[in-house]
């Protein structure tokens, strides 16, 4: 990864908090993110990206008056839950701070409700960039450093990083509870 650097990104902190560390280029990258997202929230129903965020209830197409229904009854609630996640999410990245012996690192401490927020923006920001990249189950393409797209699946590539080391660290003090070893919900998948 060129503009990012390696390092354990997430850390618990105390009373279910969580500590993100950051470089200033990926602090000022993210910085963009609420205002780019409220973009695609705000455009045509007939965006892709916007479809990808809120795909149809019903996928069979004679159901529309059901899906008519259901989005009078839940959309604008599932916008104002987005909005809301967008604003958490500024917020939280204007309190970062200068940390580490070289001055290079810039921490956030997150309450719980926070890093909640932090998964539900990273999770859309990569659906919206996924789709605008055209990213498909197959291997990503082999750009070159100069081409014009590298730049944006470097970053894509990164907040994929940045949302699976959030998800591995939440489960890492899930799987300490012993929650896993004793329930024996996963038994079979050793089989």
């Amino acid at each position: 990864m060129g503009l990012f650097r390696a390092r354990q990104r997430w850390e618990p902190g105390p009373d279910d908090s969580m500590v993100l560390s950051l470089t200033e280029v990926e602090l000022a990258l993210l910085q963009n993110l609420p205002d780019d997202m409220r973009t695609v929230l705000l455009t045509s129903d007939d965006d892709p990206a916007r479809k990808r965020l809120f795909p149809r209830a019903y996928l069979d197409p004679t159901a529309d008056a059901a899906e008519t229904e259901w989005r009078d009854a839940v959309y604008p609630d599932l916008v104002d839950q987005r909005f809301d996640a967008l604003d958490v999410v500024g917020a939280t990245l204007t309190r970062a701070v200068v940390a580490g012996r070289d001055r290079e690192w810039r921490e956030i401490t997150l309450a719980a409700d926070e890093v909640q927020a932090w998964l539900a923006v990273l999770n859309d920001v990569r659906l919206v960039l996924g789709i605008r990249l055209g990213v498909s189950d197959d291997e990503p393409p082999e750009l070159p450093d100069d081409d014009p797209g590298a730049a944006a699946w470097e970053f894509y590539d990164w907040l994929t990083y940045l949302q699976g080391s959030l998800v591995e660290t939440l489960l890492g003090d899930f799987d300490e509870s012993g929650l896993f070893d004793e329930s024996g919900l996963f038994d079979d998948l050793d089989d």
